[in-house]
């Protein structure tokens, strides 16, 4: 009868293994990659968006009306806008793919109109071409007036990120995304329903006898542990693979460096995770050695 136990135990556990280990992973994903707060933390942190526009500003065509100076005190004064609005941006793509909302974020485009017209006015001010010399303010505005309608035509006075915007290609994209989600979501819930239902297996396996409950989950539980700890050394492969994401053409090619960093943190749930189990797994096997070790069955009887 022991090795019968025995048998179907260690089938129970190896199964109970695998469930926790990959709910280990899962959540770790939800708190992490599929958590925008996490995400747009991690930016700030990490100082995404600088570099980002760093990226975008070598990108700007090159022209005569501002100078470097003048673009780089216009970027820094837009740098909190550009944060708060790429947030929305995330928060919006996120509601998409998680939150089953409609793709629809608006970003007012009003306040870049300004800031370059008032940047424009104070260089011209600053100093007047010769036609300019002597004039009057109502001549310089109506010198600078076409050079805002220029940039009015440029800059549109809002953007609408929607399923138009976005194209086909990229929505099938997102969908293709949306729907590994979908299965992450369910995986998740069936993963904790079958970790109870094992731990309950494995109990009804030893006839509820507390000693080997508690030895076997134990050591089930410290293995968890042990390989959930060591899985954040799979960091290279992390990196690798968003190296691939970002593309080395893209604007976002920049982070590059800092992917390593950002790998680190994704992990850090997972080894959390794996703490608490290797505690729990030895703290269960120490009080394994406390019960005591006499078998009973349903049939036994006792006198």
């Amino acid at each position: 009868m022991s090795v019968v136990r025995g048998f179907f135990s260690g089938i129970l556990n190896f199964l109970l293994f695998g469930v926790l280990v990959v709910l280990g992973f899962i959540i770790s994903l939800n708190l992490t990659v599929l958590n925008p707060d996490f995400v747009t933390a991690e930016f700030k942190e990490l100082d995404v968006y600088s570099t980002v526009i760093e990226q975008a500003k070598t990108m700007l065509p090159e022209q005569q009306l501002i100078d470097a100076q003048t673009v780089d005190e216009l970027v820094n004064g837009l740098t909190p806008w550009f944060e708060e609005q790429a947030d929305k941006v995330i928060r919006g793509v996120y509601a998409y793919l998680k939150e089953n909302r409609e793709l629809d974020v608006t970003i007012s485009l009003e306040p870049v109109r300004a800031a370059l017209k008032e940047k424009l006015n104070q260089g011209v001010l600053s100093s007047l071409p010769p036609q300019l010399q002597g004039a009057t303010q109502s001549q310089i505005d109506a010198y600078m007036a076409p050079i805002y309608a220029g940039i009015d035509a440029v800059i549109p006075a809002s953007f609408q990120l929607n399923k138009a915007v976005a194209g086909p290609e990229v929505m099938a994209q997102l969908r293709q995304v949306k729907n590994i989600i979908g299965y992450i979501d369910t995986t998740y819930i069936y993963l904790i329903v079958a970790a109870v239902v094992l731990i309950l297996l494995i109990a009804l396996t030893y006839w509820w006898q507390p000693k080997p409950i508690t030895l076997s989950i134990g050591i089930t539980f410290t293995l968890v542990g042990v390989v959930c700890i060591l899985g954040p050394l799979l960091n290279n492969l992390i990196v690798q693979i968003l190296s691939q994401v970002i593309g080395p053409t893209s604007l976002l090619s920049g982070l590059q460096t800092i992917l390593p960093e950002l790998a680190a943190d994704i992990t850090v749930p997972v080894r959390t995770y794996g703490i608490g189990f290797l505690i729990s797994g030895v703290g269960l096997i120490i009080i394994s050695v406390f019960f005591s070790s006499k078998e009973s069955s349903p049939g036994s009887v006792q006198g």
